[in-house]
């Protein structure tokens, strides 16, 4: 006698397999989500090979009464976290569904003791909290929608058959569709060749993991994977190539895109459209065809709805952005076309950009709110069109307070192929200081790729400014500075940790757990002591913090003296 979250279907009721009698399996059907013998109409109850059909409370009773032994156990298998996650497969290759006789080994029905059903939707509906389901290698050609949400700590999980890999292909609509959905893991699939790889909508708290997404035949916001009003998802180690719009994150806040690599989109690879509080860190941009990023505010355009001044605290960290199409206008083609509130934009790599590296843009109406960003020790490396381009609209209550700091440029050119690093039209809304932009080489590794850390004796060392001032003497654990706009505190996302943060002088740091943004003051890990207007930054190694996206970590730190070095106020 044992517990086992298999499923079946008999006539369109989903049963869970509860345990076996002298072999013989019983099934109760849980379409109710009550995992309890009830008198609900059309509930059935199936044991062994003999299917009874329960439509009154006289049937069901006539229905349980050869059970009445297992009755009491089954009221302690009531709770449904004593029931045990199930594997489900999906074998496109059957030819019907076969419910605990699948050989997994030879994928044929009679011979085995798993659960496998032809179609994906069928074994979507049948997998609860818990479950996996596995994906036999093959195509195929319809939607995955989950019927089922997961639960904190019991996802379930879609993924390919290890060592096998499955396709979803040939759909006229976005391949995936998640609406009202949590707790899904979404891992190893390829999807291709369909309208649009996935729409997610309202649902948080999934995962999209090492993925393959490729050719989305749709112009627009369908042709990718769009997330619409969803929180707290995870976008991890994809692949998206050739897509229109390739990620959108429209009205979706606190949501992760780390480790993935776009290439090749009608559009733009990435679309931040009033969202809030997302992290985008160390992916891989290349987009020769157009644009490779955007952020801005919604304007009402497709299923967007009109929301002025509502694009803030995103950060973009640890990014390589590279190889936009070339362009004779700076604002066209950029690494990021930037038009949001309050966000970073920190340790990037930008390399290689024809159409421009980043741009600083105001255009009605989704980018008239361009203001209070963050721009510091990022690297700007041999990009066409500037490496730093900025709209010459007034500034007024929406263009204003942007800083750009401790960043790096060097062989970036005008659109025409001049001098020119940078090209800043409103100089008060976009304040540079304290970068680097440099004539003779920064010493960087380079080789293939390129590599931009620093290299031994590069100028770059020890080179760049502390981010902010402590106000007030004190100590403890809560610290109010002059500029809280530099850190990040995790923003709430599950398994994400706050920047580690070091004075000047000290060697000491901790970590930010918390920020208030009205009242300036950073909350930490562990206490610490500072003087008045003491200057602190990100964890550094040296005496100052570096130039450029990486700070120069060898323990034989020999600055060089500094040479043909524009460091612009």
């Amino acid at each position: 006698m044992y517990v086992e979250a298999e499923t079946v279907t008999q006539h369109g009721h989903f049963g869970e397999r509860l345990m076996d009698v002298q072999g013989i399996p019983v099934y109760v059907d849980w379409r109710s989500g009550y995992r309890e013998v009830s008198s609900r109409f059309n509930e059935s109850l199936m044991t062994g090979g003999k299917r009874m059909k329960c439509r009154d409370n006289n049937m069901w009773a006539k229905c349980i009464a050869p059970l009445a032994p297992m009755l009491a156990l089954i009221a302690i298998l009531g709770s449904p976290d004593l029931a045990a996650s199930a594997t489900i497969h999906a074998d496109s290759g059957l030819s019907g569904d076969c419910v605990g006789s699948y050989d997994p080994t030879t994928r044929t029905c009679g011979s085995g003791t798993a659960v496998a059903y032809r179609t994906l939707n069928a074994a979507a509906a049948a997998a609860q909290a818990g479950d996996d389901v596995l994906l036999r290698g093959g195509n195929f050609q319809e939607i995955l929608s989950p019927p089922h949400s997961g639960t904190p700590g019991n996802y379930i999980t879609f993924k390919s058959f290890p060592g096998e890999t499955a396709t979803l292909s040939g759909v006229n609509n976005p391949a995936i569709s998640l609406l009202n959905r949590s707790y899904l893991i979404i891992e190893a699939l390829t999807v291709t060749d369909v309208l649009g790889w996935g729409r997610i909508e309202s649902s948080s708290y999934n995962i999209f993991r090492n993925n393959r997404f490729a050719r989305a035949a749709a112009h627009g916001t369908t042709g990718g994977l769009k997330f619409v009003k969803s929180t707290f998802n995870k976008v991890l180690n994809n692949t998206f190539d050739d897509g229109n719009d390739s990620l959108v994150l429209q009205e979706s806040d606190r949501n992760l895109l780390q480790g993935n690599t776009f290439t090749k989109a009608r559009h733009s690879l990435l679309s931040v459209r009033c969202g809030n509080f997302n992290v985008i860190r160390d992916n891989r941009f290349h987009n020769a065809d157009q644009k490779a990023c955007e952020i801005y505010d919604c304007e009402g355009t497709s299923d967007a709805p009109v929301k002025l001044n509502a694009t803030k605290h995103n950060l973009f960290d640890g990014n390589t952005f590279s190889y936009t199409k070339a362009s004779d206008r700076h604002h066209r083609y950029n690494g990021i076309q930037y038009g949001g509130q309050n966000g970073i934009a920190r340790r990037n790599v930008f390399y290689s950009n024809q159409g421009g590296a980043l741009s600083f843009q105001v255009y009605p109406k989704e980018a008239l709110y361009n203001n209070s960003n963050r721009v510091f020790n990022n690297t700007f490396y041999n990009n066409r069109c500037y490496g730093m381009s900025a709209s010459a609209a007034s500034g007024g209550d929406r263009y204003f307070g942007n800083i750009v700091k401790n960043n790096i440029f060097y062989k970036n050119t005008s659109c025409s192929g001049g001098a020119d690093q940078t090209f800043i039209e409103n100089t008060t809304a976009v304040k540079l200081q304290s970068n680097a932009i440099v004539t003779t080489s920064p010493q960087f590794v380079e080789g293939t790729g390129p590599d931009l850390h620093l290299t031994v004796g590069s100028p770059m060392i020890d080179a760049g400014a502390f981010s902010t001032r402590s106000v007030g003497a004190g100590s403890g654990t809560v610290l109010t500075v002059e500029d809280v706009g530099y850190f990040y505190d995790g923003f709430g996302i599950p398994g994400e940790a706050g920047d580690v943060i070091q004075f000047e002088g000290q060697s000491i740091t901790a970590r930010v757990v918390g920020i208030d943004y009205a009242n300036k003051t950073l909350t930490l890990d562990r206490p610490l002591t500072w003087a008045n207007r003491q200057s602190l930054h990100l964890q550094y190694t040296g005496i100052k913090p570096d130039m450029g996206a990486f700070e120069f970590q060898s323990s034989n730190r020999v600055p060089s003296p500094l040479s043909n070095l524009q460091v612009v106020p």
